[in-house]
């Protein structure tokens, strides 16, 4: 996620329907993988691109101790911050203002894929600079099987620019899996599943998203 149309973003935010309370479940277990035999509290995490907020709350009942959030919609972190509470700076991926070795985990959870595909290659190096050696990126990309988002104006290389309603004019990136691949490359080891469902009423609308975990 970068700062392009950061505005379009507010407005998505001051929608009911786009404030999530509910954590993902893949993430729970990603997490929760990650976890074992650690001392939780011993650990710093950071959501980057934190949306609303959800798994900010989350990763402090998994016993996180320190837990921080990302965002470059202003709107989103004012909810954040009403909710959770957790230190949040406005920022986007391709320059994240930490230290280097910063988080023992980086959640980047439905943020990563909207922006322009030539941003991806500078998120990933700022995501894996500001890991500890050991540590673990959990997150997702939008699927290139996915039908639901990719509609509007194609830019090229599966590249969209969507008119769905609630993220009209929102720029989207839609990776198949060598480019999932290429993507965590400059990771250690990482692993990676396909998460998939359709729209109600609409069997020929997939959400679709590849789900990782990379590590350091």
């Amino acid at each position: 996620m970068t700062k392009q149309n950061s505005g379009r973003w507010d407005l998505h935010y001051r929608r009911d329907r786009s404030v999530l309370a509910y954590p993902d479940e893949n993430l729970v277990r990603l997490v929760s993988a990650f976890l074992k035999g650690k001392e939780p509290e011993r650990l710093a995490a950071v959501d980057l691109g934190c949306g609303s907020g959800r798994h900010l709350g989350t990763l402090r009942e998994m016993g996180l101790g320190f837990v921080a959030g990302t965002d470059f919609s202003m709107e989103a972190l004012s909810g954040s911050a009403a909710s959770y509470g957790a230190p949040l700076i406005a920022t986007d991926n391709t320059a994240l203002p930490f230290r280097d070795s910063s988080f023992d985990l980086a959640v980047a959870w439905g943020s990563l894929h909207y922006c322009d595909k030539t941003a991806m290659a500078d998120m990933m190096k700022e995501i894996h600079r500001v890991l500890k050696r050991g540590g673990c990126l959990a997150g997702t990309l939008r699927s290139s099987r996915d039908t639901h988002m990719r509609r509007g104006i194609h830019r090229g290389g599966n590249v969209w620019t969507t008119d769905l309603e609630d993220l009209k004019r929102a720029v989207v990136s839609f990776y198949d899996e060598e480019e999932l691949r290429s993507a965590l490359s400059l990771f250690k080891d990482f692993a990676y599943g396909i998460m998939e469902r359709t729209v109600p009423g609409d069997m020929t609308r997939i959400i679709s998203h590849w789900y990782y975990r990379a590590e350091k």
